[in-house]
């Protein structure tokens, strides 16, 4: 979200504020003009006078049409306000005495142009003069050299931001491809185990001494994805069903299936158990039947 606001806060950086609204003030002892922007004015202001005309530059600043005022006051004949380039450009016809002073709301919205005579000193009686560069410069504004070092930074954000989404991505895509690629299971092999009940034909159980790992006493296939085996873990044996799930039928401790005859004869008595798995896998019952087929009498 913050890269997004950012960028959304880009072309005020790129373009600088741009001249809503404008208003004339004529008092009594001056006149100020009042310019509002839609963003925050952080621009330079330059000020030069030729005689009667005061000409004032807003740099990084914008008016869509030119704006022509006659004013009827001794401080201010006729402003005009114009854009030139990237910039904007104010002409004042005032009177010889007459000074500029400028200043910006706390807010920086809004920008004010006053033009009056300029305040008497009455210890020497005379005017004071006024300085035209600290006029030009007494707006708190951010120089060239500053703005491009925003520029760059806001640039960099942005660059940093859009790697960081692009890492995550590709790690994110990575894990998802591990993820799908790695053969499901059941939980009661460790990988290893499993692997290897997969590459080897029926194991023999191990001796009683030799403790670890389990291992396939018998198996029956039902179909291409289903089938029973009896697994012999440490001391205990388990008729199991393996398929996409894997379910425990029995467990046996003693009187474990020695023979194939055995085994056949233990998957008749789980006739109802079978049923009941694949009852709750619809999909599944045409292999069922092939199952009960085979188990009642073809082998």
């Amino acid at each position: 979200m913050r890269y997004l606001i950012l960028f959304l806060l880009l072309p005020a950086f790129l373009w600088g504020a741009k001249v809503l609204s404008y208003n004339v003030y004529d008092r009594n002892d001056r006149v100020d003009v009042m310019l509002t922007f839609d963003t925050p004015y952080e621009g330079v202001l330059r000020q030069n006078r030729h005689n009667d005309t005061v000409v004032i530059k807003l740099e990084e600043a914008s008016i869509e049409t030119p704006i022509v005022k006659n004013v009827n006051s001794k401080y201010l004949s006729k402003l005009t306000i114009a854009p030139q380039g990237e910039n904007i450009e104010i002409v004042a016809l005032v009177s010889p005495e007459v000074s500029m002073q400028a200043s910006k709301t706390s807010d920086s919205y809004g920008l004010r142009l006053r033009f009056m005579r300029p305040a008497v000193n009455n210890n020497l009686g005379q005017t004071s003069p006024v300085d035209e560069t600290a006029v030009a410069t007494g707006l708190p504004t951010k120089s060239g050299s500053e703005f491009e070092q925003s520029y760059y930074v806001v640039i960099a954000i942005l660059v940093i931001g859009i790697g960081i989404l692009f890492w995550l991505k590709q790690n994110i895509a990575k894990r998802a491809e591990t993820i799908h690629s790695e053969p499901k299971t059941p939980w009661l092999f460790n990988k290893k185990s499993a692997s290897e009940a997969k590459s080897s034909p029926v194991s023999p159980i191990k001796t009683s001494g030799e403790m670890g790992g389990v291992h396939i006493r018998f198996q029956k296939s039902l179909d291409a994805t289903n089938s029973v085996a009896m697994l012999d873990y440490g001391t205990m044996s388990y008729l199991v069903l393996l398929g996409n799930n894997t379910l425990i039928l029995d467990k046996f401790q003693d009187n474990v299936p020695v023979t194939q005859n055995d085994f056949e004869t233990l998957l008749q008595s789980k006739h109802r158990e079978l049923d009941s798995y694949f009852q709750l896998a619809p999909i599944q019952d045409e292999a069922f039947d092939s199952y009960k087929e085979k188990a009642s009498g073809a082998y």
